[in-house]
């Protein structure tokens, strides 16, 4: 049975993101202008690979362009801020970028359990006149298993753990700060 179960490990796994972000609408912007500008950074396109008893295995990607699926979210939260938000290099009183560091899938084994841990890093770097603000937002979700799981279950998990980066970026108060002020 652990064969015969082990066995979908083998084969690619294509994964679709869709992370969400919660973002409450409001006026905290006031209409002050972001350039946004995102970048995907990691040293591999590759999202990881599938494990099984015997390791990696079957590796994991996405057709999509991850760059502008975060660019997508984080526009989005800011609009819904009630910033206005132009393409980075844009003249805007706020200056921001993000660059995606790390979204990887890696499998360790156990002796009953295997271990699945999902990475995500992104950096963000503002400007603002003389003033910048930089942070590094980091996600780190792990999860236990007897089984290889599912491609369903897989793209589960790392769109919870993009949404959790995602989700970071809107909970950071020194960022609100930067972005109203500039200071």
């Amino acid at each position: 049975m652990i064969l015969l179960l082990s066995g979908c490990a083998y084969n690619k796994q294509m994964v679709t993101l869709n992370p969400t972000v919660n973002v409450p609408k409001s006026v905290v912007g006031s209409g002050v202008t972001v350039a946004l500008k995102v970048v995907d950074d990691r040293a591999n396109t590759s999202l990881g690979h599938r494990g099984n008893v015997y390791g990696a295995a079957a590796e994991i990607t996405t057709n999509q362009d991850i760059a502008l699926l975060v660019q997508d979210r984080i526009r989005k939260g800011l609009e819904d801020q009630g910033y206005r938000v132009v393409a980075g290099g844009a003249s805007a009183d706020r200056q921001l970028s993000f660059e995606l560091r790390d979204l990887t899938y890696s499998t360790s084994q156990g002796f009953w359990t295997g271990g699945i841990e999902i990475a995500g890093a992104l950096k963000t770097v503002g400007r603002s006149g003389s003033s910048s603000y930089e942070q590094l937002y980091r996600v780190d979700d792990k999860q236990r298993v007897v089984v290889v799981p599912t491609a369903e279950t897989n793209a589960v998990w790392m769109n919870t753990a993009l949404s959790e980066l995602l989700q970071k970026v809107f909970s950071d108060t020194a960022l609100d700060h930067f972005l109203t002020t500039g200071t």
